[in-house]
């Protein structure tokens, strides 16, 4: 669109407003599928920033196509659009700043990215990022989920985060919770797992994301 390519941000904001609620249902598929997927960063930022502060509600989700920069290695939080974003969020409805990492979560590939995203964000609470990563059922979700909880060391959330994976009823899930049950020493969860971890397994299990991966396909940790 020639008004996202000039940037002509109030031009685009009166382009939305003209349109019909027909019309406005179907930009809203056209942005978040056609418009946003083909934009460089800054510009991707910039114009998810218009179209939310146009109507929130509509096109926030626009942010699940972040997945074609994280595909080109090219994203970054570290722009005025992302700046401007949790600034407009946090003053108009501070409880989308966790929709939009929940919705964006499971787009992401590494680390440095989720990390970068709640620092982005705001969400500096690591229960709160815990929450969150709850949402995924991505690999790199159960690794940081494992990662933080060894950070907060609280035995009662890690249970509650067993509990909360185990009725997902998913091998990789159950292998999971047998990774947080044996650091933990959670000997009371209602459940028998088939994977079995010796304490002297434990300090090898997190020291990469890849030999955390081989745990969750049920194999022992290489030591």
């Amino acid at each position: 669109m020639q008004l996202i390519g000039t940037r002509d941000w109030d031009g685009l904001t009166q382009m939305l407003r003209n349109l019909s609620n027909m019309e406005l249902r179907r930009m809203e598929r056209v942005m978040r599928e056609e418009v946003l997927p083909t934009l460089e960063n800054g510009l991707f930022w910039e114009t998810l920033l218009c179209a939310v502060k146009f109507k929130r509600a509509a096109f926030i989700s626009g942010v699940t196509a972040v997945s074609h920069l994280v595909k080109d290695d090219t994203l970054d939080f570290d722009v005025v659009g992302v700046e401007r974003l949790y600034e407009h969020l946090k003053a108009t409805n501070p409880e989308s700043l966790l929709k939009i990492c929940n919705m964006m979560v499971p787009e992401l590939r590494t680390e440095a990215q989720v990390v970068r995203m709640f620092e982005a964000f705001h969400v500096e609470n690591e229960v709160t990022r815990i929450s969150v990563l709850l949402k995924s059922e991505h690999d790199l979700s159960y690794y940081l989920i494992f990662k933080t909880l060894k950070l907060i060391e609280d035995r009662l959330i890690a249970r509650k985060c067993c509990v909360a994976l185990m009725k997902r009823q998913d091998d990789r899930a159950f292998n999971a919770v047998c990774l947080i049950k044996a650091y933990f020493g959670l000997d009371d969860l209602p459940a028998r797992f088939s994977l079995t971890i010796e304490q002297y397994e434990l300090s090898h299990i997190d020291r990469d994301y890849d030999t955390f991966c081989h745990v969750l396909d049920g194999k022992r940790p290489k030591v």
